[in-house]
């Protein structure tokens, strides 16, 4: 769905080519379909397909991510967005205390929400389990952290646990996780929004594996 009177634009042209079905609408009908989050455009799409566990452990991916209460849907696109150009091969989220992956979220994550294997869970602390169980390192980000991103191995098979705004990382996820890790903290300001913090760790995962494969540093 286009809004009626729109600028003449090259990517308009691409959405016209690429959608089965494209109709132009009033603005104020724009509005009302997603309030607040389009640019003259608008799509209705097939229900999201999400995973579970056991379809993602089949994948035997290397870089699993799992978010811990992120409720800000910004923040959740934020991190979605990271952790696809890092590499990330799904993310998991508890089906409680986790903003949905609607519309603001992927509006966020510029389109990495599309990309991702996105797989929804009961309970996180039980997945970590089940994660540990087939060869996985759980590894949480947390600013009380005992051990620097690079003092370990981010190379294997892990998952990194993100926290949400405020609590961070839960303390039964936490307990599940058997490596802590921090980032360095050179200001006045104590921790990083949670996004933020992500998107470093996950770079660091990519520096290692980078050296790893022989390959020059970025």
């Amino acid at each position: 769905m286009l809004a009626a009177n729109l600028d003449p634009d090259p990517r308009l042209d691409e959405i016209k080519r690429l959608a089965p079905v494209v109709t132009s609408v009033g603005q104020d009908d724009l509005d009302l379909i997603a309030p607040g989050v389009h640019q003259g455009v608008a799509a209705e799409l097939e229900p999201r397909r999400f995973f579970e566990l056991g379809q993602v452990l089949k994948l035997d991916l290397t870089l699993l991510v799992a978010l811990d209460g992120i409720q800000d849907p910004q923040n959740l696109g934020a991190v979605l967005r990271s952790a696809e150009a890092a590499g990330a091969g799904a993310v998991i989220l508890p089906e409680r205390r986790s903003a949905p992956v609607g519309a603001v979220a992927v509006k966020a994550s510029a389109g990495a929400s599309e990309h991702l294997r996105i797989c929804k869970v009961a309970g996180l602390p039980s997945a970590l389990s089940t994660l540990k169980r087939a060869g996985y390192w759980c590894l949480a980000l947390d600013p009380q952290g005992e051990t620097w991103p690079w003092e370990f191995d981010l190379t294997q098979k892990i998952c990194v646990v993100v926290g949400g705004e405020g609590q961070g990382v839960h303390r039964l996820v936490r307990e599940r996780c058997e490596v802590r890790l921090r980032l360095p903290m050179a200001g006045q300001v104590a921790s990083l929004n949670a996004s933020a913090a992500a998107a470093a760790l996950f770079y660091e995962v990519g520096r290692q594996r980078w050296v790893k494969d022989g390959q020059p540093e970025p």
